[in-house]
């Protein structure tokens, strides 16, 4: 069980709530800043690696990770080959669910302000022989985004402090 927002979601209940475009009710972001945290899991591994720091998005820009533990390190998700992840936060935040849609099946699940929406890859998209799922949950602000892939583990990063620059 996963608790988010005051509400606790059994990890694997989205799954069963498939949903078309237009039920789906997140709300629009604009341009935030975050406190992030971030555990990346690798099979058969008995611990994680956990990093955190600062995250900005910007709709017209993108995602950038500024890591400050255990290294120092800027990832920016803006560029052609490091995009997708970008490109699903800004089709969340936009509400452009016609290009998540194209690419993946939708799960959505609202509780009071909190939601959470799933994607899994599909069939006739590149990412689904390496990515299994993602799961963004959130209330005001993208508060948790869970990444699992078919092979290499999953990512699960907190949002926290978020604030408007």
């Amino acid at each position: 069980m996963t608790l988010t927002g005051g509400c606790v979601w059994a990890q694997d209940a989205i799954f069963q709530h498939p949903v078309t475009p237009d039920k789906v009710a997140v709300p629009e972001y604009g341009m935030v800043n975050c406190k992030f945290s971030q555990e990346k899991t690798i099979p058969n591994s008995t611990s994680g690696l956990k990093s955190g720091g600062n995250f900005q998005f910007n709709p017209a820009k993108g995602v950038t990770f500024e890591t400050l533990y255990p290294i120092k390190t800027t990832t920016s998700y803006t560029s052609d080959e490091n995009k997708r992840i970008s490109d699903i936060i800004i089709s969340v935040t936009k509400k452009d669910y016609s290009w998540l849609n194209k690419n993946f099946d939708l799960y959505y699940v609202k509780n009071g302000a909190s939601w959470r929406l799933a994607l899994k890859p599909k069939k006739s998209n590149k990412a689904a022989g390496v990515l299994d799922s993602v799961i963004i949950a959130g209330s005001h602000y993208i508060n948790k985004i869970d990444i699992n892939t078919l092979k290499s583990g999953s990512t699960k990063i907190n949002f926290t402090e978020c604030r408007v620059p």
